[in-house]
């Protein structure tokens, strides 16, 4: 399955179920590759995903597709992935560590 599908599915549980980011108001930017930019916008306990960056981000994450799976999935920290290389963050550090969190009640 692609990345992007993998990603749609996640979105689609958060707005079927929004109690755990009702508060959380931020853009996410995945950079997975060149030529494969994404956002996830939370708003207003909704969420939305854009390919490229129509959004200003207050984050941006820069990573394999392999690391993002390995996220959602729970099989990978976020902090050991920053920590090792495999994750990059740019932008707010809060606003990074709460993804983890969202990504922990819907995975």
């Amino acid at each position: 399955m692609a990345i992007r599908d993998e990603l749609q599915r996640l979105v689609d549980r958060m707005n079927g179920s929004p109690e755990a980011i009702r508060s959380l108001n931020a853009v996410y930017q995945f950079h997975l590759a060149d030529d494969n930019v994404l956002q996830v916008r939370f708003h207003g306990g909704q969420v939305s995903l854009k390919e490229g960056a129509p959004d200003p981000a207050d984050c941006k994450l820069t990573m394999t597709e392999a690391t993002l799976r390995k996220l959602m999935n729970r099989q990978l920290n976020a902090a050991a992935a920053y920590i090792s290389g495999d994750l990059k963050v740019e932008g707010k550090m809060t606003v990074a560590f709460r993804l983890q969190e969202v990504l922990k009640a819907y995975s």
